[in-house]
């Protein structure tokens, strides 16, 4: 069986947190290009409303494709320059 996506976003305070479905659980996605293709979607739409709104626009997405086999809810990386 193929390995299940998700998509997540890295907050300072609660480390990793994915999309949630309609069941109150995290959006799996059967591959990594059909969860990337979802953030795209979403991020054109995002940037679409910060420009009508007047609001300076994001760059980038915010979210990135995680196997669900790595995803841990509230992981964090800290880094120690």
């Amino acid at each position: 069986m193929a390995e299940k996506w998700v998509i997540v976003f890295d907050t300072l305070c609660e480390g990793w947190q994915a999309w949630i479905g309609e069941d109150d659980k995290p959006a799996l996605f059967d591959s990594k290009a059909e969860a990337e293709s979802e953030i795209m979607d979403d991020f054109q739409a995002l940037r679409h409303n910060q420009i009508e709104s007047g609001m300076e626009p994001d760059e980038e997405p915010d979210a990135f494709p995680v196997p669900l086999s790595e995803y841990i809810q509230g992981r964090k990386a800290i880094y120690h320059g």
